[in-house]
């Protein structure tokens, strides 16, 4: 599948703000079943933008904005191409529990932390699914989902990004982050190895809860299959359709922005993602490229708005130092 994605994002503030430092996690992960063509990052206000490999290979763009503003634009834009295969569960020959020895590359994603606690009510809800030794793998992920799928209600406002799993197992409410998250604390209180997926979902012919907005799922690992992907918000494999921007061992380590910024305004923040399928590849594509959006920077305000006397008086301190 050929895919053009769009990650809009707006962060507006109520008052002026001096400086704002940030990370960006929006470019998809080039990997087996996914290979980015394009990627196209426009800014405004206009700034440099640093891109580096996280610890786990993600593509983070970093970036600080200095001088007075209100407002940020960042759009992501990226070619896919991803032709992922639906591992058919019944054929894992893996049995539960997993008796090879764990590498340490898996180390990471077995350990509790962050929102993935360790608690009574993981360990009272686990021994209700009641899981038996000898278990086909294959068969403890489609009961696993199916569990889920019934259990859990998907309801958004309930909690929110730092919210813990006892949250959901509490409400039996949620969204694709709390869903990946209890999914994830559940295969590593049984000792499988489990991560969570950052991505970006393309709706096919199905309704998809967490399609046109950034969306999270997780990976299991089954050592004679490797990493097996799977929705526990939509009770599916993931598919050809679903675009892995990050991983990580919870939400912690894929955040899409992370960042600070100096003042005492309120930020607001809106996403929008948008996607189509393409028939071919665009001519002239870029393998990265970074845009400046024309927003502006103190003093080029409009003249119909109320501003801070305070941050007027030390914008236009910062405006004179930089004349000298």
């Amino acid at each position: 599948m050929l895919l053009e994605l769009k990650h809009h994002t707006e962060l507006n503030y109520d008052s002026w703000i001096s400086e704002s430092v940030m990370e960006l996690r929006v470019a998809p992960r080039t990997e087996m079943y996914q290979q980015r063509l394009s990627f196209d990052l426009a800014v405004g206000p206009p700034t440099q933008v640093a891109p580096y490999f996280d610890w786990l290979g993600n593509t983070v763009h970093s970036l600080q904005i200095n001088g007075f503003h209100d407002h940020i634009r960042i759009v992501a834009t990226t070619v896919m191409q991803v032709d992922r295969p639906r591992i058919p569960l019944q054929l894992i020959a893996d049995t539960w529990p997993l008796a090879m020895p764990v590498h340490y590359s898996l180390i990471d994603f077995l350990h509790f932390g962050g929102p993935v606690q360790r608690s009574s009510e993981l360990e009272e809800f686990v021994n209700e699914l009641k899981v038996t030794p000898g278990m086909n793998i294959g068969d403890l992920i489609h009961h696993l989902l199916d569990v889920f799928d019934k259990k859990f209600d998907y309801q958004k406002g309930i909690t929110t990004a730092a919210s813990p799993i006892s949250d959901i197992l509490l409400h039996r409410k949620g969204v694709c982050q709390d869903y990946t998250h209890l999914f994830i604390a559940v295969c590593r209180q049984l000792g499988i190895a489990a991560r969570y997926i950052s991505g970006l979902v393309h709706p096919d012919t199905d309704k998809i809860r967490g399609a046109l907005q950034t969306h999270a799922w997780c990976e299991i690992y089954v050592p004679s299959s490797g990493w097996i992907a799977v929705d526990p918000t939509n009770n599916r494999l993931v598919g050809s359709n679903f675009v892995t921007l990050c991983i990580g061992r919870d939400f912690r380590d894929v955040p899409p922005n992370k960042g600070v910024y100096r003042g005492k305004a309120k930020e607001t923040i809106h996403v929008e993602v948008t996607s189509r399928v393409l028939d071919e590849v665009p001519a002239e594509l870029a393998p990265e490229r970074f845009q400046p959006i024309g927003l502006p920077l103190f003093p080029g305000w409009s003249r119909d708005r109320r501003f801070d006397a305070v941050a007027v008086e030390e914008a236009q301190q910062q405006q004179q130092q930089q004349q000298q």
